[in-house]
């Protein structure tokens, strides 16, 4: 009997129905509780992204039409100095063109002036009268054409174009035509030693070259066989 007295004293007291129902309300408000504080950090979570997100396309917006503003003012300078450059082209070939015409114009007028003089030596010379001297009126022949000549060589100079020198001067295949070659004991190089053709230049273009005559020093030389000839290089008649 004592045992059982014993036993019913250790015994734990268990809850009441009531008392059952109170602490399911608490686990289920803690529970509601945990949900809604979990909700509103979803909430508060996707609030931070759209936030984010829209922030991200504002600047991407700014950049693109910060970007899309250089470019047509890169593009307005671009078009601007292909426009000008157009220009320019336009003017340097207009002023080309005038220059061109300027210098034919005047060199025209120069030749013109010559030509007028050809003219009046071949009438003068048709109306020479049978009493002057045949030698006379040929050397005024003469003189008449040289100086329309010189007249002529000197409007070419006006114009950058100048003459060849060859006359006894070494020979240059750059600006010197080979028509003859003969050896000589005079020389120690290729000479020039006559002139059958004036040559033209200007500055280092050649209008014309001059065509000569080639003197090749005498230099015999002894091969193996005890035969000789001239010095191979130099000067070759065309």
């Amino acid at each position: 009997m004592e045992r059982r007295k014993d036993s019913q004293k250790t015994r734990p007291k268990e809850a009441s129905p009531e008392e059952k129902l109170d602490i399911s309300d608490e686990a289920l408000e803690e529970k509601m509780g945990k949900e809604k504080a979990a909700e509103e950090r979803r909430k508060t979570y996707r609030r931070e992204s759209d936030r984010l997100l829209e922030e991200e396309k504002n600047n991407a917006e700014q950049e693109c039409a910060r970007l899309r503003e250089e470019m047509n003012t890169q593009k307005d300078t671009m078009l601007r100095r292909q426009a000008d450059f157009e220009n320019y082209k336009k003017r340097v070939s207009k002023q080309y063109t005038e220059n061109r015409v300027m210098t034919i114009r005047d060199f025209a007028g120069d030749i013109i002036a010559i030509n007028d003089d050809l003219i009046r030596a071949v009438e003068a010379s048709g109306s020479i009268s049978g009493e002057i001297p045949a030698e006379e009126a040929h050397r005024s022949f003469v003189e008449g054409v040289s100086m329309i000549s010189r007249r002529i060589e000197e409007a070419m100079r006006n114009y950058g174009v100048t003459e060849i020198e060859a006359q006894d001067r070494p020979f240059d295949p750059n600006f010197h035509e080979a028509v003859e070659i003969e050896t000589s004991n005079d020389v120690e190089f290729d000479t020039v030693t006559k002139v059958y053709q004036k040559g033209f230049r200007i500055d280092d273009l050649v209008v014309r070259s001059a065509r000569v005559r080639v003197a090749k020093p005498n230099r015999e030389e002894s091969d193996g066989n005890g035969s000789t000839g001239n010095e191979e290089g130099g000067a070759s008649a065309h």
